[in-house]
Order: C-alpha cells, then sequence, then structure tokens
C-alpha cells in the first residue's frame, strides 16, 4: 500500500525550515500533500503582500517539477474556524484535508492513513490528541520562522526559497534629468555591491535601431515603458542578495515624452503622451521602489553624440524636472522614500547611497 505524508503551513513566506520538513517526507513516503492553508484577511500576509492564493501559487509553481509533490489549498476561514488551534478546529481541519486528498487519490476514505510531519512540537501535542492521527516531528536544520523573516528578510534572504524571493527584493532607483551621473551611479554602485543593475532601456532600443531623438514617435516610447519594466523583473529575478540598484522608470520616459511633445523636430503631440500615461499607470503598479534618489540638474551636460541637445540647456533640464516631480505626485509616490541629490557630484552621492545599502543589509 502506498504512504503519504502531509506538510502543511501558511507559508508566508516558505523558507528552507519548511523545506526540511518537506523533504523528509519525502524520502519516507511515495507521494507528499503539501497543504498551503491560511484565513482571509490575515496580518502577516497583508505584511508582506502574499495573500492565500498567491502564496498557493508561489508554492506550486517551486514543486512544478516534482512529481512526488502535490499542493493544495485549503482556506481556514471558509471551513469556518478561528485561531484558536482548538481539538474542534484540528479535527475538522484534518477531516476536510483528508477527505479532499482521497476524493483526488479515488481512494476509501477509511485505508487512507498518511503521516503528518511538522516542525513544531504543539502541532504534533495536537495532532496526538485526534483518534488515528500518525505524526512526526522533525528538528530543523536551520534556526529560522517565518517571523524573523518578515522581519528582516535581507538577513534570511537565501533561506528563502526561489519562487517567494522577488517579494522581499529592496530595489534601489535612481532617476532625474539628463547627464547628470545616473548611469555612472548604477554601474559603480552594482559592481562595488555585486548586486543587479538595469540600465536606461530607452537608449538601448535606440542604439539597436541607429535612431536619434529625432526619429522617435510614439510607439517608441510605448516600447519604452514595456522594455524598463522587463529590465525591472530580470533584475528582480535575478537578485541573490536581495537588492537590486536601477537606473530610470517610467516617469522619466513620461517625462521625456511631455518634453518632446512640446517640440516641433519631434513626431510626438498631446494625444500620444496621454496614450502613454494609460500606459504606465497601467503597468507602474508592478514596480516597488523601496526608495528612490533624483538628481536635480546641476552638471555641465555632457555632448556624447547621442544626446539631444535641445535638452541641454539648465532651464530646460530644470523645466524636466519640475514635470518629473509633477509626475512624482500624480502617480502616488511616497515622498518619504524620496532623496534629492544634486546631479554630478559623483563622490558624495555614490556615498549616500552606498551609506543606504550598506544600512540594507545591516537590517535597517
Amino acid at each position: 500500500m502506498n504512504q503519504y505524508g502531509i506538510c502543511f503551513g501558511g507559508y508566508c513566506p516558505m523558507h528552507r525550515g519548511h523545506l526540511d520538513v518537506i523533504m523528509k517526507a519525502k524520502k519516507e513516503c511515495e507521494r507528499v500533500f503539501v497543504v498551503v492553508c491560511g484565513y482571509d484577511d490575515e496580518p502577516r500576509a497583508k505584511e508582506i503582500g502574499l495573500d492565500l492564493n498567491k502564496r498557493y501559487q508561489l508554492v506550486k509553481q517551486l514543486f512544478k517539477d516534482d512529481e512526488q509533490i502535490q499542493v493544495m489549498k485549503v482556506n481556514d476561514t471558509e471551513l469556518g474556524l478561528d485561531e484558536s488551534m482548538s481539538k474542534e478546529n484540528w479535527q475538522i481541519w484534518t477531516e476536510y484535508v483528508e477527505r479532499t486528498i482521497c476524493d483526488k487519490l479515488h481512494e476509501a476514505r477509511f485505508m487512507f492513513k498518511p503521516i503528518y510531519y511538522v516542525a513544531e512540537r504543539f502541532y504534533k501535542k495536537s495532532l496526538d490528541s485526534l483518534f488515528n492521527k500518525r505524526c512526526v516531528c522533525i528538528d530543523r536544520t536551520l534556526p529560522i520562522s517565518g517571523t524573523a523573516v518578515r522581519k528582516q528578510p535581507i538577513l534570511f534572504f537565501d533561506k528563502i526559497v526561489k519562487t517567494f524571493q522577488p517579494y522581499f527584493v529592496r530595489n534601489i532607483l535612481i532617476i532625474g534629468t539628463a547627464s547628470e551621473g545616473k548611469t555612472t551611479l548604477v554601474k559603480d554602485l552594482s559592481m562595488y555591491f555585486n548586486i543587479p543593475k538595469t540600465v536606461e532601456y530607452g537608449r538601448i532600443y535606440m542604439e539597436e535601431r541607429n535612431i536619434t531623438d529625432i526619429d522617435l514617435i510614439g510607439n517608441d516610447f510605448h516600447q519604452f515603458i514595456s522594455g524598463q519594466y522587463e529590465e525591472y523583473k530580470k533584475a528582480v529575478n535575478s537578485s541573490t542578495s536581495g537588492v537590486t540598484i536601477q537606473d530610470t522608470d517610467n516617469l522619466v520616459t513620461l517625462m521625456y515624452a511631455w518634453a518632446y511633445s512640446e517640440d516641433p523636430n519631434i513626431n510626438i503631440d498631446k494625444h500620444d503622451y496621454m496614450a502613454l500615461c494609460h500606459h504606465a499607470k497601467s503597468i507602474q503598479k508592478y514596480f516597488n521602489w523601496d526608495h528612490i534618489f533624483v538628481l536635480t540638474p546641476n552638471n555641465t551636460f555632457v555632448d556624447d553624440g547621442t544626446r539631444y541637445m535641445a535638452q541641454a540647456s539648465i532651464e530646460e533640464r530644470q523645466k524636466n524636472l519640475d514635470k518629473l516631480n509633477k509626475l512624482i505626485d500624480e502617480f502616488g509616490y511616497d515622498k518619504n522614500k524620496i532623496t534629492y541629490l544634486k546631479g554630478g557630484e559623483f563622490e558624495n552621492n555614490f556615498n549616500i547611497i552606498k551609506e543606504y545599502i550598506n544600512g540594507i543589509f545591516l537590517g535597517n
């Protein structure tokens, strides 16, 4: 007869301590059911922005290639349970889980005798108190808990399972007007901390197509917005330390689109700009910035042969910064997460941002 194991938890988030339990069950059972459970409106879930459905999806994604594991979801609120962990609650919960598994397996209920695998002795005591339940309590190899991870995710980042990690990455953004040192700062900070970076996608796009600012049309800016988001996702998903440094977001794209819509030499009008705003707002909710450093116009504009010199004067760049600030308000960015720095003051700016990132790694 096949032996079945059941592992369960809120997995908020899932970490290596949970995997200790699951791997033990895998070694002893032909099939293991990993049950993702929780209540509606859980404070801990809201804290990290991962409700029960999302956690269930991430656990399924983690085990998608593991034929030995089947992932289930149980909404404790829908079962009428409270958080008292009473014997009655345990009875209702285990009966529901076992009945659901039997239905999936097309197996007779009275023949189904699973083993529950847990890492908390309280859970074992509760399950032992139920009639005919078998439970194994194992010691996790790591002293870790979901509470500790939620409080200091960067300190425990390498212990969070891969599918959950992107939700705990701290993303630092550097924006501003042209020729203030953004690209150099991002590149050097990325190298210094060995963290993923992004570049201004619009420049990559234009170089690949051998076009200049004068050649741009509205559709090109839509490509900038979509491409910048893909750059963002790549950086977040590739982070191994929990921190990224990123150059430019959609507000900078809109800043330039607005400026060019007032330039008769460029084929972009106000209708193009409004369409771009709609596109940016539809996608901006997927960006997560923990802090934004804005470089203000202060530096001598560098003509590297690729820049549009009509935007070179300090007056034009100040107008662009004013528009960028209006967009920051329009998009509802948290002002407490924004620091303004003088453009061109490379050493000072580098040290300020370096200190901020050091603080993240220290758990601040």
